[in-house]
């Protein structure tokens, strides 16, 4: 199989992603069970080097360097590059995995899911069986690599199934309808999908499949694109700490587990998922043992008489998710409380349906000055990273607090 990577000026490269030749010409045994990062700009350098990590046994840290926070972060942990001929000892040294993907914890801090080659492929296995009846030829990429989903769908996948990698840099919608073919698998987002409802070129991608993750797709645009393109979107539901969990067709309401997936819930009905997706080990400010299971503050509907499916009620308002990027509002407002003349700060995500991204930041800064939603998206671009996102912003006298302490919402 072959990565192939449109360029801007209409040229293509092309890179042979074979086993043992790509051993023979990466071949370095300094690689094997060394910790380091992989993160570029480039989804073309992301790719061979996730390879190269792969077949030569390293365990490398996927993330987006552009995320200031975990800079910092392995930096703290001394984690030298992938291409460093460093070999620093390193706290998850004695730990079993392949790579490891950063996620958003719910105490503000970084999480890092620790991922081993049985994690893995265990889940291609299961995406293998799901995807078989499609007569898939090519899988196209629009995603990160450095994002489990993209990882998963958009390399591995296509690896043990001999199927192509088709990938541009900046992959405009005009030029994924162009490059897309008959059997053609599209690895992308729900905003990529709003884009492609919003623009006037149509065209017939009934032999197709697109593929969507990293957060909910409105109904009313999965049937909008289903009916301009005649193309159906499988949507995967799962987390960095998870995998996969359960999978849904365009508008339908109830997912499916998928293979050896066991769905269950705590007594709030807050879905817990065991498999062998599921990372053994993940990382806040010390290991935890998840023994394969993880409980997740999702709330769900089982249905009667069919233990694999379920209907999904309602996501934390707690996370933030752009373009396969989680972030914590806690995280945020402890950013925000930083800053001189922020007393508090309050952030809450709400659904907009109406909005591009689909989510919308909810702040509330307890302040004596009139802050503008400019001059505090500049605060979190300058913290975080570079990303667009909508907000509201109320400026306030005063934050009420509970009896014990916690920052209430206010209606204004």
């Amino acid at each position: 199989m072959h990565l192939k990577v449109y360029k801007d000026n209409g040229s293509i490269n092309s890179h042979e992603i074979n086993k043992s030749e790509f051993i023979d010409k990466f071949k370095n045994k300094e690689y094997k069970n060394k910790v380091s990062y992989i993160s570029s700009s480039s989804k073309e350098i992301n790719a061979l080097n996730i390879f190269k990590s792969y077949f030569n046994d390293a365990k490398s840290i996927l993330f987006d360097d552009t995320n200031k926070l975990l800079v910092k972060k392995l930096e703290s942990l001394n984690i030298p590059s992938f291409e460093s001929k460093t070999n620093t000892p390193t706290i998850f040294d004695d730990k079993e995995f392949s790579f490891i993907y950063f996620t958003s914890g719910s105490t503000g801090e970084s999480t890092a899911a620790l991922k081993t080659k049985n994690n893995i492929e265990s889940e291609i296995k299961a995406l293998s069986i799901l995807l078989k009846k499609y007569d898939i030829k090519r899988v196209i990429v629009t995603v990160p690599f450095i994002h489990i989903y993209g990882s998963l769908t958009g390399l591995f996948y296509p690896y043990f199934n001999d199927i192509d990698i088709i990938l541009k840099e900046h992959f405009l919608p005009n030029d994924l309808l162009e490059i897309c073919q008959d059997n053609s698998l599209v690895v992308t987002t729900p905003l990529y999908i709003k884009a492609l409802n919003k623009i006037s070129a149509s065209k017939d991608l009934s032999k197709s499949l697109f593929l969507s993750s990293t957060a909910p797709l409105d109904p009313k645009e999965a049937k909008e694109f289903n009916q301009k393109f005649s193309c159906s979107i499988m949507q995967l539901f799962g987390s960095t700490e998870t995998g996969g969990i359960a999978y849904k067709f365009d508008d339908e309401v109830l997912w499916t587990a998928l293979h050896n997936v066991s769905i269950l819930t705590n007594e709030n009905n807050e879905l817990k998922v065991k498999s062998p997706f599921v990372s053994k080990y993940i990382y806040e400010n010390e290991f935890k043992d998840t023994k394969e299971e993880i409980q997740t503050f999702d709330f769900i509907e089982k249905i009667e008489k069919e233990d694999d499916k379920f209907k999904l009620i309602g996501r934390s308002s707690q996370i933030l998710k752009i373009a396969g990027k989680r972030y914590s509002t806690i995280q945020i407002e402890n950013i925000l409380e930083e800053q001189e003349h922020i007393e508090k700060a309050l952030v809450y995500v709400k659904n907009d349906k109406e909005s591009l991204r689909g989510e919308i930041l909810d702040i509330t800064l307890e302040t004596k000055k009139d802050f503008k939603a400019k001059e505090i998206k500049k605060i979190l671009q300058n913290s975080l990273s570079n990303l667009k996102f909508s907000m509201d912003l109320k400026c306030i006298d005063k934050i009420p607090t509970s009896s014990v302490g916690k920052k209430l919402r206010v209606n204004i």
